[in-house]
């Protein structure tokens, strides 16, 4: 399994640190650029200075 599918896969069991996901990919931010440009919705905000959650949002079908 690729990095980015190992992201995909964190990602859509719910919502992922930046730490969670530096711990299966040191260049997560790259896998992150990767999947938003092949169409998936990732949703980035700030917890706490330096702490960033990442979550999947459903896709809308239209």
């Amino acid at each position: 399994m690729s990095q980015r599918e190992k992201i995909l896969q964190l990602l859509k069991a719910g919502p992922a640190t930046n730490q969670q996901l530096n711990k299966v990919c040191y260049r997560y931010g790259a896998r992150i650029h990767e999947l938003r440009n092949a169409g998936h919705n990732i949703i980035s905000e700030q917890i706490d200075r330096g702490l960033w959650q990442f979550r999947l949002e459903a896709q809308s079908r239209g």
